[in-house]
């Protein structure tokens, strides 16, 4: 083998696992989905147990999800509970993107879902990194659930 394949194979086993485990766009869309599900058919309360449960279905690697109100309130956050009952409106990405205000304007949409595109502060390395959301809006409620990925 020559020397450059051999640096090709040994970067290629060296990203494999980032790549097998990465989470996708797809597993943040069935998790915010799943979450939805679950808002409506056992409410606020039992929802908030479920998505704080470490071991629970509701986290998975850095997956989380989150349930906030248009005006910007976060009403469960799956990972960082200090967070809730904390209004989020005014809050920027470091290219001024006032995402929160994004999400809400996505859920009052015509399918009540979609996507939002932000900067957000990577967990492992603390850098500002791409991260994406997706968002829906629970039914007969000012409320919206979420589940983003870095991209």
């Amino acid at each position: 083998m020559k020397i450059t394949h051999l640096r090709y194979f040994v970067l290629a086993l060296c990203l494999l696992p980032a790549l097998l485990w990465a989470e996708s766009r797809e597993e943040a869309q069935a998790l915010a989905q799943k979450a939805a599900l679950y808002v409506e058919q056992n409410g606020l309360d039992a929802a908030r147990e479920a998505f704080h449960d470490k071991n629970g279905e509701f986290i998975k690697g850095s997956l989380y999800v989150f349930v906030q109100q248009l005006d910007g309130t976060m009403l469960i956050h799956g990972v960082v509970p200090k967070l809730e009952n904390t209004n989020h409106y005014n809050l920027r990405d470091p290219k001024g993107t006032y995402f929160v205000r994004e999400m809400a304007k996505v859920v009052q949409g015509p399918t009540g879902t979609g996507w939002v595109d932000y900067m957000w502060k990577h967990p492992k390395t603390g850098k500002f990194t791409p991260k994406t959301t997706y968002v829906q809006k629970l039914k007969g409620m000012d409320t919206y659930v979420g589940c983003g990925v870095f991209l």
